[in-house]
């Protein structure tokens, strides 16, 4: 599967953002709730709307943390809050236990969930799409300027794409198997890259641009200590990657990236990638969603103050970018995305009621 990205402009670190995903979650769908929300809580006879997020430090998590008192300053009866959570998979055990009515997930759990695939081969709720939050193109970079491409990765090789329990780990080491055979799998996380790089001790790491524009501190923090280099992906792989229906492959303009010592020399490049959107079940109360939705529009000139990331949301086609196609919208998500004008971006189509 293939999507366009527009070019990448205006590189800079994000104040205090350490984590973009928070996404720690893996493949489990996870146990219990046992993460405090944010907020005074409900009061007697409000209908609750609580948004499972990521880590407490995410810019996710952050961000619905801080809409949270928006909402429920603008609506009559709605209570909404967001939650820190160990990942995007188990956001679906969350779901499925009615935990929480709205999750943060990717497309790789996304896609699986409807197909019945393990882990998420039991849950008792038909999944609906909510709203469009953060796209992820993945780089791949190593310090050795040897190595230009995927295919140049040998046996030796320590790679780590992402961390062990992060739930992008799967889906991008999917896609390595479509090149390589055999590499040093390790597991490093991919903020804490600098040191491993440094001391030999990692060959290969990632890193994600946000919206196609945007490198945490960390990667500036990396480039300033090791000279980094952007490794492609062969055409024939990614022909084929393409296909599969589990993974994203975005087009980036690696060129206009700042600090790493080399780039493919054919930009824009194709790399594997991750769309986070929000989520639900079917049976969340229509009213209780659609009015939600609509008091975070009408306030949207507040997200800035709230988190950088937040701005995007400020114009309405960013809601229905890289829709889940296999993942209906429910109708009320579905309703008010025609009301501001963002219906025609979105597929999967509508839910019935």
């Amino acid at each position: 599967m293939t999507v366009a990205g527009a070019s990448v402009i205006g590189l800079a670190g994000c104040a205090g953002e350490e984590d973009p995903n928070g996404d720690t979650g893996g493949t489990d769908i996870g146990n219990g709730d046992d993460s405090a929300g944010n907020g005074d809580g409900p009061e007697e006879g409000d209908e609750e709307l609580i948004w499972t997020c990521t880590s407490e430090s995410s810019s996710t998590t952050i961000s619905i943390q801080g809409i949270a008192p928006v909402v429920n300053d603008a609506t009559e009866g709605i209570y909404m809050e967001g939650r820190p959570s160990e990942g995007t998979g188990a956001n679906m055990g969350r779901l499925d236990r009615d935990e929480a009515q709205v999750a943060y997930t990717q497309n790789f759990d996304a896609t699986r969930v409807p197909h019945e695939m393990e882990p998420f081969h039991d849950l008792d709720f038909e999944l609906n799409e909510v709203m469009h939050w953060l796209t992820t193109p993945w780089l791949f970079i190593t310090p050795h300027e040897e190595l230009d491409s995927i295919a140049d990765i040998e046996p030796d090789h320590r790679v780590s794409a992402t961390q062990t329990g992060a739930g992008t780990r799967d889906n991008l080491e999917m896609a390595l198997d479509y090149v390589i055979d055999d590499y040093d799998d390790v597991s490093v996380d991919f903020t804490q890259q600098s040191g491993p790089f440094q001391e030999g001790s990692l060959d290969v790491g990632v890193v994600p641009i946000m919206n196609f524009e945007i490198e945490g501190a960390y990667a500036e923090e990396q480039k300033s200590i090791v000279d980094l280099h952007v490794l492609e992906w062969p055409d024939d792989a990614v022909a084929e990657l393409e296909d599969d229906p589990l993974v994203e492959m975005m087009e980036i303009d690696a060129g206009d990236l700042e600090g790493y010592a080399s780039v493919p020399d054919q930009q824009p490049m194709m790399t594997p990638g991750n769309a986070y959107n929000f989520v639900t079940r079917n049976d969340v109360d229509y009213d209780v969603l659609y009015d939600t939705l609509h008091a975070m529009w009408d306030h949207r000139d507040e997200y800035g103050d709230i988190h950088a990331l937040m701005t995007y949301h400020q114009d309405a086609e960013h809601w229905t970018d890289f829709p889940y196609p296999e993942v209906p919208y429910h109708p009320a998500a579905a309703d008010f995305l025609e009301d501001i004008g963002a219906w025609d971006g979105a597929e999967g189509g509508r839910a019935d009621e």
